[in-house]
This record gives structure tokens, C-alpha cells and sequence, in this order.
């Protein structure tokens, strides 16, 4: 699978061109980041059972713990 046509058109819409060199290796990147993510397709998700990890949010400046 070739990702020249994703690299030119991501590379355009972000304005961060890929030098010649790196096209290699940021290929290769992407077909192991794909591959990666066909296996975590495979595994059964039961959205009911969905546990999302809490959230930190600061106390505002001046209430508990300014110094």
C-alpha cells in the first residue's frame, strides 16, 4: 500500500513539508501505524462497559493550593 498521496496532501493541509529522504521512513511509519490498527480492530468493544479515566482540572488561581 503506497501513502505518497496521503504524505502530499496531509504535508499541504498541515504546511510541514517532507523532505525527499524522510518520505521513506514516514511511509513505512504509516504502514506500521495502519497495521497497528487493524489488530486493535479485531478486538470486541462493548461500548456499555466503556470506562473513561477521569479528567484533572486545576483549581482556579487563588482557591486551594496558591502559594
Amino acid at each position: 500500500m503506497g501513502f505518497d498521496a496521503y504524505i502530499d496532501a496531509v504535508s499541504e493541509l498541515m504546511d510541514l513539508p517532507v523532505a525527499a529522504e524522510h518520505r521513506p521512513g514516514t511511509a513505512r511509519f504509516l504502514g506500521i501505524a495502519a497495521e497497528m490498527a487493524a489488530i486493535l480492530d479485531t478486538v470486541p468493544l462493548d461500548d456499555a462497559e466503556l470506562v473513561l479515566a477521569p479528567v484533572f482540572r486545576p483549581a482556579p488561581r487563588g482557591e486551594g493550593g496558591d502559594v
